[in-house]
């Protein structure tokens, strides 16, 4: 489409457009518009679309002109976008729209546009790449959290031990926010392992004796996850009601079979090893992608378009005001933006590294991965993101291979998981 585009004013990454598309394309529009309307629409004394253009026109003169507006604004600018190969990253504020039949239509657009800057910096970092081995130690490990998952709970008579579960009556008998507070809390389940229950229930509880009541006071930090209990100091009322005592399956070949497509003790072994590798593997490249973009943002402070920012801010606000809706924007903005700017920053480096080094995704490499996922999935990527992942990854490793990498040998923390193949109990 032959349009005419300039620029009036520059402040920042924000940009002022004046936008002009000739008169033929307004009057195609409208006709198409007008045809459509023809077609569809029973006009008194005339039959189904053989009404007089001008009948048309004139009894349908405000749809008509809505219709072919909002048909061709958005591919003009679309055009417009192109012709300076300029890429927003805000909503466009339109103004001073003309568009009348036998003139040129014309509008002015305001935009933030993606960062245009060169990005520098990324060659010749200095990583530390954490490697792990995983031992014989680690596996036992992992193969003592499935026996854990498939447990019997058998109930017993004695006083509550040390990983037993156990099953007890909570009230509230006071609360630093809500001083008379009353609450009341029954069948509550507590699994006496480190890990598994807050450290002063796990003091409290063990040597209790069943229908035993103690006083157990909890000082919540402020950055605990539920925003009911965040800051308060709550002292609770414990009634032992049932202890039941875990007893593990044995480590053999009927317990392997019991989590799927094992045949062995041994297999399970094999698998389990296999996973925490990958896991292994995977902390470790996850580690050396945080000091990337750590240290690239680092070396490119550059500023970030405010209406990107402002949008993002009031997105999280909305989603926040429906927990907590006394909490203000203000208070949100203080909370996320610092993060905000620092991801930002990193997408738009990433998007100017690519094109500096000519670092490209193919359809087909998109397609490829696309096909690992049933058509149905709930969570099916689309080919945008995935896109996105294969491009950041790309990234990675072109900087990786530019860098100075020292490999740091580090002990496992496995995150205990299901062999693959399998299925725990």
């Amino acid at each position: 489409m032959d349009v005419q585009v300039k620029i009036t004013n520059e402040e920042g990454w924000k940009r002022t457009l004046v936008v002009t598309a000739p008169a033929s394309e307004v009057d195609k529009a409208l006709a198409n518009a007008a045809n459509k309307y023809k077609g569809q629409v029973e006009i008194p004394g005339f039959r189904k679309g053989k009404a007089p253009d001008s009948v048309i026109r004139e009894r349908f003169r405000t749809e008509i002109h809505q219709d072919a507006m909002e048909y061709l604004l958005p591919r003009v600018y679309d055009a417009a976008l192109k012709q300076l190969d300029i890429i927003p990253v805000s909503q466009p504020q339109l103004s001073k729209v003309k568009f009348e039949p036998g003139t040129d239509m014309e509008f002015e657009v305001e935009i933030e546009i993606r960062p245009q800057i060169e990005i520098t910096g990324y060659k010749g970092l200095k990583l530390e790449k954490r490697i792990y081995e995983v031992t014989d130690k680690d596996v036992e490990m992992a193969l003592d959290e499935l026996r854990e998952q498939g447990a019997s709970l058998n109930p017993v008579e004695r006083s509550a031990m040390l990983n037993d579960v156990v099953t007890c009556n909570l009230q509230k008998t006071y609360d630093s926010k809500q001083p008379n507070a009353d609450d009341k809390f029954d069948d509550v389940k507590f699994e006496l392992r480190e890990g598994k229950t807050r450290p002063e229930f796990l003091a409290a509880i063990p040597g209790m004796n069943i229908g035993e009541g103690k006083e157990v006071e909890i000082n919540y930090p402020a950055t605990e996850s539920d925003p009911e209990l965040a800051g308060k100091t709550v002292r609770f009322r414990v009634w032992l009601k049932e202890v039941a005592q875990k007893d593990l399956p044995e480590a053999n070949d009927e317990f392997a079979k019991s989590l799927g497509n094992f045949d062995s003790i041994d297999k399970v072994r094999e698998a389990v090893r296999a996973n925490l590798e990958r896991r292994a593997d995977q902390s470790s490249n996850k580690h050396v992608a945080e000091q990337i973009r750590q240290q690239v943002v680092e070396n490119n402070q550059f500023e970030v378009p405010q209406g990107l920012l402002d949008d993002y801010i009031n997105s999280v606000h909305e989603k926040i005001k429906e927990a907590n809706p006394e909490l203000d924007r203000e208070a949100v903005r203080q909370q996320f933006e610092p993060a905000a700017i620092e991801q930002f920053r990193w997408d738009f480096a990433l998007f100017e590294i690519a094109k500096q080094e000519d670092l490209k995704v193919t359809d087909e490499e998109v397609k490829e991965i696309l096909k690992t996922w049933p058509d149905d999935a709930e969570d099916r990527p689309s080919e945008q993101k995935i896109h996105e992942s294969l491009l950041e990854n790309r990234v990675y490793d072109f900087i990786v291979s530019q860098a100075d990498v020292t490999n740091v040998p580090r002990v496992l923390n496995p995150q205990i998981v299901t062999p693959s193949g399998g299925k725990a109990s």
